[in-house]
């Protein structure tokens, strides 16, 4: 199997909820990509809050100096709105250990208490408990 030189990616913003889809084998240049890209679309809806929901069942892994960037690019996010994040990925303990390491909980300085992050194995799942928490890739309907 020959494996590009780094992964992929996918951002699209739908309703109040950034979808992320993560595939192959990431490397810097991958998330330095990433975080342009997404930095363009949060300037855009301004600081109201919203979600992201990262389907990661088709990322392989990371190497270490990944996880700062994307530690970053997460307090980035949190400071413009992002209150919720699902993760969705088979029962891997080596690729939540990697996303264990971008918590920005584990930096005090970046503590937000309305930030919550959650793991599923059901794409379904995760979108169910984002909407469980007011989140949703569906533009809202005016009421009748």
């Amino acid at each position: 199997m020959k494996f590009p030189k780094y992964g992929h990616y996918a951002l699209d913003f739908s309703g109040n909820v950034m979808e992320v889809f993560a595939t192959g084998s990431w490397n810097l240049h991958t998330v330095q990509s990433l975080s342009s890209d997404m930095q363009e679309l949060v300037h855009r809806i301004g600081d109201t809050p919203w979600a992201a929901l990262m389907d990661g069942r088709r990322w392989v892994l990371s190497t270490p100096d990944c996880q700062q960037a994307l530690s970053e690019q997460i307090k980035f996010n949190i400071r413009h709105g992002l209150r919720r994040s699902a993760y969705v990925m088979e029962n891997s303990m080596v690729k939540k250990a990697q996303l264990e390491r971008t918590h920005p909980h584990q930096d005090d300085a970046a503590y937000e208490p309305d930030y919550q992050r959650e793991y599923f194995t059901s794409y379904f799942d995760a979108l169910k408990w984002l909407h469980e928490e007011g989140y949703s890739p569906l533009p809202s309907q005016p009421e009748r």
